[in-house]
């Protein structure tokens, strides 16, 4: 277990949360600066209404008809830097030998966005409890300002120790076009809310000195990454890794070898953003193999530049923007290319990107995405919903392109939506549903307070005195406090009432 552990790994996790701000539908990819702390700070008595809530998730169904290719790549200038301006002209493509002619070049400008999911890897060991009662309240600001300025994300949270505790089997979808998907901001903001540094007989990290991250990394890959989205994984730990052979530590076969990891990061092609210690594996070679910021062509920061100051949270977040915004993408439909074969899986095809100028640089970060990389697919009948929590049967609502259906489907035992008939092309599946355990069902935002003395605070919970066992008053790094419900508030018991009142009455009093 760690003796020590900086508080700032939390922190930079959830700032890291606020870097990544990708758009569409006519929104433009801008620096964000700082976020305020604008949350709740009350000296006076605090009364808040927490209500339960259906959780709400929009799926979407695979279009199969047309094999629309997409490469994407980045061109670093002689003076190292990337070029930001690019004509078709510039390129000549070729797919297999077939010269492609037919295609579009676009990048991420004021008339070019793409949707952004963002997987946070957050290493939760040791003493973290000011850095993540702070990150709470930054990230929730973030979240509410990203969406008030148009930007459109998907999200989700992944934390690990020596294992991966929170997987990532969902993505919360931020689309300030869509009024309805304020639901799965609100249970964003609830889920931030109850993340917790792991302490005691709860701590993850074991008693050896080095986390798992590799094998959350591999968990991730596996996440629900829509096809077409640029995909990132932020990964904040102050430690190394485990790894087999030779560095199992007590988890033995969790411990992953380092082929795994490279192979994970090649199928998934996510890119990594790691603020880490420099070691080999993370910014080094690992052996003869590249480290994991190389292989999937991300970018690492040095945990000790944070520590220190000698970068901001910012800093991060500007080079994520960086590198969306000087991403160029070519897209072409295979179909309408002659002498192409369009039910070829895409690992079958081959691909040649050149600049007919050499003087502009050299082409690098190439990745190919096809519309159809396996070939000719059937649609889905399955969905996947929820795989960490239980929902009520009774509860699940669907709607298929707006229109409500009642029968030919059912939720599966595994928390999966199965369909007796697939939907159509595109069908944008939209449901609802009730958790059956009372911690997933009800939405919390953070209680913020002045700076009070903690001992005078009294939490009051539906008009019953909350027991001391039952809540947290924590420092944050700002030297306010943070009134926070432990997991006894929320058992299935239901010691407050809260299914009985359709919600919670949050008081907090000053003896």
């Amino acid at each position: 277990m760690k003796s020590t552990r900086h508080l700032i790994t939390f922190f930079v996790a959830a700032m890291a949360m606020l870097t990544l701000t990708a758009c569409k539908s006519k929104m433009s990819f801008t620096p964000v600066p700082s976020i305020d702390n604008t949350a709740q700070d009350l000296t006076g008595e605090v009364n808040e209404f927490f209500k339960l809530s259906e959780s709400q998730q929009t799926l979407t169904q695979d279009s199969l008809d047309e094999n629309v290719t997409a490469i994407s790549f980045q061109v670093k200038k002689p003076d190292g830097s990337l070029l930001n301006s690019l004509n078709k002209n510039d390129l000549f493509i070729l797919e297999d030998i077939i010269p492609v002619n037919a295609f579009n070049l676009s990048k991420n400008t004021l008339e070019t966005k793409e949707i952004v999911d963002i997987a946070f890897i957050v290493d939760v060991t040791g003493s973290m409890s000011a850095t993540i009662e702070s990150a709470k309240v930054r990230l929730t600001n973030f979240v509410k300002k990203s969406r008030e300025a148009g930007y459109h994300t998907r999200m989700c949270l992944v934390t690990f120790g020596d294992y991966t505790i929170r997987r990532c089997d969902k993505f919360y979808d931020n689309n300030p076009s869509d009024p309805s998907t304020a639901t799965q901001v609100d249970e964003l903001i609830s889920e931030i809310t109850k993340l917790k540094a792991l302490k005691g007989s709860q701590d993850p990290g074991g008693k050896d000195l080095n986390e798992n991250p590799m094998r959350a990394l591999i968990d991730t890959a596996s996440a629900p990454w829509a096809t077409n989205n640029q995909r990132f994984a932020i990964l904040i730990t102050d430690d190394g890794f485990l790894y087999s052979p030779g560095n199992s530590g007590a988890v033995g076969a969790l411990a992953p070898q380092y082929a795994e990891v490279k192979s994970a990061l090649a199928a998934s092609k996510v890119k990594v953003f790691a603020a880490t210690p420099s070691l080999a594996g993370y910014d080094k070679n690992f052996g003869s193999e590249k480290g994991i910021v190389a292989l999937s062509q991300g970018e690492w920061f040095n945990f000790a530049d944070l520590i220190s100051g000698k970068i901001t949270l910012d800093t991060i977040l500007n080079r994520i923007l960086t590198n969306v915004n000087t991403t160029f993408t070519i897209t072409y439909v295979a179909d309408q290319i002659p002498g192409l074969n369009p039910s070829l899986e895409l690992a079958l095809r081959s691909f040649q990107v050149q600049l007919l100028n050499p003087l502009l640089g050299s082409i690098q970060n190439l990745q190919f995405n096809s519309s159809l990389p396996y070939g000719r697919a059937e649609y889905k009948k399955e969905f996947a919903l929820s795989l960490n929590k239980k929902i009520k049967k009774n509860s699940l609502k669907v709607l298929v392109d707006g229109v409500t259906v009642t029968k030919g489907f059912q939720l599966t035992n595994d928390g999966k939506l199965k369909f007796d008939q697939a939907p159509g092309k595109a069908s944008v599946i939209k449901v609802s549903y009730i958790y059956e355990k009372l911690q997933d069902s009800i939405i919390l935002k953070p209680i913020l307070l002045g700076q009070v003395d903690p001992r005078s605070v009294e939490v009051w919970l539906n008009g019953i005195k909350a027991k001391a066992s039952d809540f947290t008053v924590d420092r944050t790094m700002e030297g306010r406090y943070l009134v926070s419900l432990q997991d006894s508030a929320l058992a299935d018991s239901d010691p407050y009432k809260i299914f009985a009142n359709n919600g919670l009455q949050f008081d907090v009093k000053f003896r």
